[in-house]
């Protein structure tokens, strides 16, 4: 079992989203404060995803890697797991979702951490999309490990149940009332047991009732991996009560908290991405019966903070929130143009210092390309032939390049917000 750590002093807080290292997070967080977490970690797949983020205006790419290999993976999800044994209630559960990559030894982490006697079920949520099988059967479903805190934890599954098959070996019937049943006999006891149809059946450890989104769901937000929201549902509605505290530290596009808003719960979430801490924000608040402000809690604004980013997420963060302008749709053959700001001007972002002559002299070819006149160069600071490379384009070429400095895009933000 883990061992106890000094309690947090920060008081807990519902309804906010907290941008950064979930483990980070957590460890601020007080013990035995949160009913129910779900949790949809990196599944240790070794693939890399690059995809349009949202309504298209963001790219996003984010890696499911590990250098180092298993070992290393399992490390990393034991130190956050034995932080959220620690959040969890007495009453509480923990739903997390993996798939075969890595599921085997998470469980073996969760039985030492949680204790083998409050390992609940292995969820199998079958699903018909995907999974082609060339060398092996179809690969299609994705596991789910439910634990408990304790043995006293919350569950009613009556708040889930599915609706009653009627293609079964019991007997059919109708009562007096006309509700139809199925119905049973004990050949022991002679004990008949009956069934009716319209309350429903317990669901399964096994689920095949809900599938897997498509590109056309109407609830698909871009987020490669977004799970269903009747998914989320199902195990909100059965392991948490209204007002209880949902949590999950891998939020990605925010569909357990768009659920759990949805269904009275409170919530808190958390992801290490600005970009989806911002765009989550946007959609529960489409969601929320009354106009409050989410606050996102750790988004990155200082030098430090930015350079220390991922490159993509730096170019959204400069593109979207500070250019007010869209990025572009893939990373190949884009000649160096990451965006366009809201005039649709070519962006170029450099994470980077001291940015010189040469890559002012592409960025032009680039302008040039997209038959504009005009580009914008942003970086943390340029050198003194790039501003003299600017002026003789603009003298020789007739088209602007203007250099801004990431320094310079904040102040004018904070200037626009009426911040000092």
């Amino acid at each position: 079992m883990p061992k106890k750590k000094a309690e947090a002093k920060e008081e807990l807080r519902t309804g906010v989203i907290y941008c950064g290292d979930n483990l980070d997070v957590m460890e601020r967080l007080p013990s035995e404060s949160v009913d129910l977490i779900y949790i949809d970690p990196p599944f240790f797949s070794n693939r890399h995803y690059e995809v349009i983020w949202g309504n298209g205006a963001e790219l996003r790419a984010f890696g499911d890697r590990w250098k180092g290999g298993i070992n290393v993976y399992v490390q990393w999800m034991r130190e956050r797991l034995m932080e959220m044994h620690r959040l969890l209630k007495p009453t509480g559960s923990i739903y997390v979702h993996l798939d075969w990559h890595a599921v085997h030894y998470i469980k073996c982490e969760m039985d030492d951490i949680f204790g083998m006697g409050n390992f609940r079920n292995e969820i199998s949520w079958c699903y018909s999309i995907g999974g082609r099988g060339k060398r092996q059967w179809a690969r299609k479903h994705d596991n789910i490990l439910f634990y408990s805190k304790g043995e006293r934890c919350y569950f009613n599954v009556n708040e889930v149940r599915m609706p009653g098959k009627t293609g079964t070996h019991m007997r059919r019937g109708r009562d007096e009332k006309g509700r139809e049943f199925l119905e049973k006999t004990d050949k022991k006891t002679g004990k008949v047991y009956r069934y009716y149809v319209d309350e429903g059946t317990i669901p399964p450890d096994y689920w095949t009732d809900i599938e897997q989104l498509n590109r056309e769901d109407a609830e698909r937000r871009g987020y490669p991996t977004q799970k269903p929201e009747a998914l989320l549902e199902r195990i909100i509605k059965s392991s948490s009560k209204k007002n209880d505290i949902v949590a999950d530290f891998f939020m990605g596009g925010g569909t357990t908290l768009i659920v759990a808003e949805r269904l009275g719960r409170r919530w808190i979430g958390c992801d290490v991405s600005p970009i989806a801490c911002k765009d989550s924000r946007r959609e529960i608040k489409k969601v929320l019966k009354e106009d409050r402000d989410i606050e996102i809690i750790g988004m990155p604004h200082g030098l430090d903070e930015l350079k220390a980013m991922e490159p993509f997420e730096f170019q959204n963060h400069i593109i979207v929130d500070l250019l007010h302008g869209t990025c572009s749709r893939t990373k190949s053959a884009d000649y160096g143009i990451d965006g366009h700001d809201f005039g649709h001007n070519p962006v170029q972002i450099k994470q980077s210092e001291h940015v010189g002559r040469p890559v002012v002299q592409k960025f032009e070819s680039a302008v040039r390309r997209e038959k504009r006149t005009k580009g914008i160069i942003v970086a943390f600071s340029f050198s003194k032939t790039a501003y003299e490379e600017v002026a003789r384009i603009k003298l020789d070429e007739g088209i602007e390049i203007e250099l801004r400095t990431v320094q310079e895009l904040i102040a004018d933000h904070y200037l626009r917000m009426g911040r000092k």
